[in-house]
């Protein structure tokens, strides 16, 4: 016989009441649109002049070490875009890789590569962030592209619609790379729910990290602000500390055109993966604006386990007790939560283009949290001087 009491009818009202609620608290939800190329630059600078006009010269500035097949496969789509104005694309290499001069010595004769080279020993700084100064010391071009060679342009029209942005308003254009297919489809998850919090931040005029392959910037505020100083004993985290100093309110754009202006990343090693987590925990303590961009994934988080605590600890207390109202109230609360963010989590995904099939989000979503923990815990029993090139 099934009793209507006060308490059975308060716990299964609240626990319904989050089950309705809780899942539109959610990034997927406040997803940031998907922009393109051709409407933003139509909007950012009137049509005039011809095509190479509208269009500034533009540096490439890339930094393999010991990346000889990344060299092979992916340096020719960026020395083949379709682009009306000069472009260079500058190599900055490790003197003492031979397998990546061999394969920069066979593209040598191409006129819009250009290859530097970096000393075989530096301290004090991150070897990376000194390739990165080098090249944008060699840019003959007020716009420079930092990017890497693991990654490939999805189009030859790649350089021309991130550039179509590299105008007098803007001071940063942030361009959007994907994992590969061949990635798992948590990583693709979690990569593409970070990204929506980065690109929503900036499509709203404030712009905390760079989380893709792809930053343009200028070279005068590069050499203006000394370049990475201030971070430079940092040895991960270039994107990152880039966008966060050089960001300024408004004037960062989006490139994000899925036709033409996306890039994709080569699938990461576990080492790697693991990696840029940990080193991202010890950068963000360095980054501007950190709890102001936290704040709204902590959010999102308490209110999806507070769900599902809910559920789980009223049907355990509705069976120990008897009230068949509760254990009805939860599994209902239980299939609206599931129904709920399967189904905003599949029309994300959708506009996103990634294809990650719609019943995995749900536990996705809860191992988001945690897999999150578990690298905060590895950070806090690791070896913080690993972190940087300061050895004490």
């Amino acid at each position: 016989m099934i009793t209507f009491d006060n308490l059975s009818l308060i716990i299964g009202g609240v626990v319904l009441f989050l089950a309705l609620l809780t899942p539109w608290i959610n990034i997927f939800v406040r997803r940031p649109s998907v922009p393109y190329a051709s409407d933003d630059a139509s909007e950012d600078e009137p049509d005039n002049g011809s095509e190479h006009d509208r269009y500034p010269d533009i540096s490439i500035i890339i930094t393999p070490h010991d990346n000889a097949r990344e060299l092979e496969e992916n340096l020719p789509a960026f020395l083949s875009q379709d682009y009306p104005g000069n472009f260079k694309v500058i190599v900055v290499a490790w003197k003492s890789d031979s397998d990546d001069e061999d394969v920069l010595k066979r593209y040598s004769s191409d006129p819009h590569l250009y290859t530097t080279y970096i000393p075989d020993s530096s301290r004090y700084m991150s070897r990376k962030k000194l390739a990165i100064t080098i090249g944008v010391k060699a840019a003959q071009t007020e716009w420079v592209i930092m990017t890497d060679i693991t990654s490939r342009p999805d189009s030859g029209q790649w350089l021309k619609a991130v550039a179509a942005h590299c105008n007098e308003g803007n001071r940063l254009v942030i361009g959007y790379s994907r994992y590969s297919e061949e990635t798992s489809d948590f990583r693709q998850f979690e990569r593409l729910v970070t990204d929506f919090y980065l690109m929503r931040e900036t499509q709203k005029g404030r712009t905390y990290r760079c989380n893709s392959t792809c930053l343009a910037f200028r070279k005068s505020d590069f050499v203006r602000e000394e370049g990475f100083r201030g971070n430079l004993k940092y040895l991960r985290g270039e994107y990152d500390f880039m966008a966060n100093k050089y960001a300024q309110p408004m004037a960062v754009a989006l490139e994000a055109d899925p036709e033409t202006g996306w890039m994709t990343e080569q699938e990461p090693t576990d080492k790697e993966w693991r990696n840029k987590h940990l080193f991202y925990i010890e950068n963000r303590r360095h980054l501007t604006g950190s709890a102001r961009h936290r704040l709204p994934i902590i959010i999102d988080q308490i209110a999806l386990y507070i769900n599902y605590i809910a559920i789980i600890g009223s049907a355990i207390f509705g069976f120990m007790t008897n009230r068949l109202i509760i254990v009805a109230a939860a599994a209902l609360a239980l299939v609206i939560t599931l129904i709920i963010r399967t189904a905003v989590a599949s029309r994300a995904m959708k506009a996103w283009m990634t294809d990650i099939p719609a019943w995995k989000t749900v536990a996705y979503e809860i191992g988001l949290g945690l897999s999150w923990l578990s690298y905060k815990l590895r950070y806090m029993h690791a070896d913080k001087n690993d972190f940087i090139s300061h050895k004490i």
